[in-house]
């Protein structure tokens, strides 16, 4: 499995997986609860970033997809449109801030994000786009260019006319916008990969105020924080923000099936795309299967149906408080945060590096703790707690002592002296 993966798919990731020991080979997985080819059990906390917010294989989402197998697979003009598609589109209506109108599918987060930037640029007739330092988009030219990824500089050049502000600040923002010639700007409510940095209290009302002040567009990204995952149906709901477009995706299925949407009111909708035939520009292949569909629509049934929100929110609450008793006797834990299921602990750099250091931490908790942990994609000093929203106090309470070993002095000390060099030179990529 692993010389294939190595052979044919990312060599540098293999040697990761093999170096951590983290190569297994998982035969099973419901709920948090995955494992291996011997039979052993695994916490994960993980969540496929997000996606898995029902855990793994939810029996009620799949049974939904099984039974949406007979529509068409993919639609086309000719073929015409199925009733889950319209279904779903009256849901996220429903359940959206602003309740917009319009919703315009696509299959992964990126895509939407790129439908969000056309239906901007079409609608308002300006070319200028503006987003936040350290933001994650996605991994497409588009989605990169209104990035702050560290790495996108590989891929210059990109989008022309994509400006940065510092997230948080209002005065920057205004600055840029103040031209009047912006088309929108594109924010996540809480940066994820950044590292689970929480804007300011009055940050996003603000920012729809300027936005709406100068005539741009206020694109939310909520693919991450969507769906229960902050402690409320969206993060936007925190301050009663309304963006003007709202990007979903990951939990959307409850990861079960690829599924995104770009949302929006009828009145931007019909600026962008009610002329000639300029509507055509959102059609792709898979965009409105009818078994991812039918995924989105049992998903948030059970979200609504079992208040998986509310359970978020208390245990998001619960965890975060056992983390800050866990970082006041843990001198190696350097700060913890977090909103929601959405949680974050900051290791010092120590003399390996950040990533050197998180590895051995992610590693101790494979192998010795059998939870599975990841870290954020810009900060790799940085631990990624995100599991399912149904997840229980009893295994929260389980990798809290977890984290203890592996954070511990000796635990740290063990992973700095066994292995940061030769980590550091694995990790290092191809000349």
């Amino acid at each position: 499995m692993v010389e294939r993966f190595s052979k044919h798919v990312s060599p540098i990731e293999a040697r990761i997986f093999k170096l951590l020991n983290t190569d297994k080979r998982f035969v099973k997985a419901e709920g948090i609860r995955i494992f291996d080819e011997q039979g052993e059990e695994y916490l994960d906390f993980t969540a496929g970033y997000g996606a898995l917010c029902l855990g793994h294989n939810p029996a009620e989402v799949l049974a939904a997809v099984q039974q949406a197998a007979n529509l068409p697979t993919i639609l086309s003009f000719y073929v015409g449109i199925h009733p889950l598609v319209g279904a779903l589109a009256e849901n996220l209506h429903r359940i959206l801030p602003g309740h917009p109108d319009i919703s315009c599918f696509g299959s992964g987060g990126a895509e939407a994000v790129e439908i969000a930037l056309k239906t901007a640029r079409a609608s308002t007739g300006k070319k200028r786009l503006v987003y936040a330092d350290w933001s994650y988009h996605g991994q497409s030219i588009g989605s990169l260019s209104v990035s702050g990824h560290t790495y996108k500089h590989y891929f210059e050049p990109l989008l022309p006319n994509c400006e940065h502000v510092p997230f948080g600040d209002l005065q920057a923002l205004e600055l840029k916008l103040r031209a009047g010639d912006v088309a929108a700007f594109i924010v996540e409510p809480v940066q994820a990969e950044a590292g689970c940095i929480i804007p300011p209290k009055g940050y996003l009302p603000g920012a729809q105020e300027l936005c709406n002040k100068y005539d741009a567009l206020l694109i939310l990204d909520e693919i991450q924080t969507g769906f229960g995952r902050t402690g409320r149906m969206f993060a936007a709901e925190h301050e009663s923000v309304k963006p003007d477009i709202i990007v979903v995706s990951k939990a959307l299925s409850a990861g079960v099936m690829p599924i995104s949407a770009a949302v929006t009111n009828s009145e931007i909708w019909k600026k962008a795309y009610d002329q000639e035939n300029s509507w055509e520009s959102l059609i792709s292949t898979f965009r409105g299967n009818p078994k991812a569909c039918a995924a989105a629509l049992k998903a948030m049934e059970i979200l609504v149906r079992d208040r998986l929100v509310d359970h978020a929110k208390k245990m998001g609450e619960y965890t975060l408080q056992r983390l800050e008793e866990l970082k006041a006797h843990n001198e190696n834990i350097k700060a913890v945060r977090g909103i929601g299921l959405l949680l974050a602990i900051e290791l010092p750099s120590g003399k390996g590096g950040a990533l050197a250091l998180s590895s051995w931490v992610i590693s101790r908790m494979w192998n010795k703790h059998h939870i599975i942990l990841g870290n954020y994609d810009h900060r790799q000093d940085i631990l990624r707690l995100q599991p399912p929203l149904n997840v229980q106090k009893e295994d929260i309470d389980r990798v809290i002592e977890a984290l203890d070993e592996a954070c511990s002095k000796s635990g740290v000390s063990l992973a700095l002296g066994a292995g940061v060099t030769a980590l550091r030179r694995s990790l290092r990529p191809p000349k």
